[in-house]
């Protein structure tokens, strides 16, 4: 599996997408919806865990879901209501936010002078990107100036939004919508730029070479994006454990690494220092770094917390 089908399986448990998603980079593009979401009787998973004067419950998101898909339950209804403190993965969101990221997508994720994304393509590369990028809205000249990483990212959530998936649906604007105007804490576990980091680190020859494969893998995403969504609505955090984390665990170690384990641990302390706060605290966060033995919840309990499914 190449890096890039990695993100592609990840993209919805990394909040940077958000810019992309919602940003001047995509075009508009007619949704056509990929399942009878409607149908789902949902209840997405939530954990808790406390002490003497602290609650804090921990949610796994997606950033971009159909809009047919109601999945606020009364429980999680009651949970934001009662809840002191918001914490996200970063601030992608705000206005504010968005306008910050920009540059910082202009300084990582565009080629510098004289170099552009086809010249750093094979022949079938570009062939296949000539074929692919009009079918999710895209010509390939408004792909020239991007490096591969920030292509891809481009070309899959364009897919997504072909396939019904609306950023504006996704869980941290539905919960930022149901805060607002409350007086709430806002927390943030990363910043902008570290989550664009993530994205950007790789060499452009190692980019390139996987954004090829990943051309070839897009055939894949409406049945993939098609288990994640039914499998988390429904709390089935086993099927988010194995379609994402271990396939990157077998596939892409390195990039399992970067995007789940180091930023799962790196995301410990920091609950850590929640818990010896005080008040009702809910965290919401990509959902696959949830599940599993690297993930958030295993990770607190190796800690000693004592973490129950809701």
């Amino acid at each position: 599996m190449s890096p890039f089908k990695t993100i592609r399986r990840t993209v919805s448990a990394l909040s940077g997408a958000a810019l992309l998603a919602g940003g001047a980079l995509l075009p508009s593009t007619a949704q056509a919806q990929s399942g009878d979401y409607a149908a789902i009787e949902a209840d997405p998973a939530i954990w808790h865990l406390s002490d003497a004067d602290s609650d804090v419950y921990i949610f796994g998101t997606f950033h971009l879901l159909p809009r047919s898909l109601d999945w606020r339950t009364d429980e999680l209804r009651a949970l934001i209501a009662s809840a002191d403190a918001l914490y996200l993965e970063a601030d992608v969101h705000s206005p504010e936010s968005q306008a910050a990221m920009q540059p910082l997508v202009m300084q990582h994720g565009l080629n510098p002078p004289g170099v552009t994304l086809s010249s750093l393509l094979t022949e079938a590369g570009n062939a296949a990107l000539a074929e692919i990028a009009p079918t999710v809205g895209f010509a390939p000249a408004m792909l020239e100036p991007m490096r591969p990483w920030l292509a891809q990212i481009a070309l899959a959530v364009g897919q997504m939004q072909a396939l019904g998936m609306d950023p504006n649906s996704g869980v941290e604007m539905v919960l930022l919508g149901m805060v607002e105007g409350r007086d709430i804490r806002m927390g943030y576990f990363e910043t902008a730029e570290q989550q664009i980091g993530f994205l950007a680190g790789m060499p452009d020859d190692v980019q390139a070479r996987a954004f090829e494969q990943g051309l070839e893998d897009m055939a894949e995403l409406p049945t993939m994006l098609d288990t994640l969504v039914t499998a988390w609505a429904v709390g089935d955090m086993e099927t988010i454990d194995s379609e994402i984390n271990a396939s990157m665990r077998g596939d892409a170690p390195e990039a399992y690494q970067v995007m789940i384990v180091q930023r799962n641990e790196n995301w410990i302390p920091q609950i850590a220092e929640i818990m010896d706060g005080e008040g009702t605290v809910f965290i919401a966060v990509g959902a696959a770094h949830l599940p599993g033995e690297n993930g958030v919840i295993e990770l607190l309990r190796a800690q000693g917390y004592q973490v129950s499914r809701q």
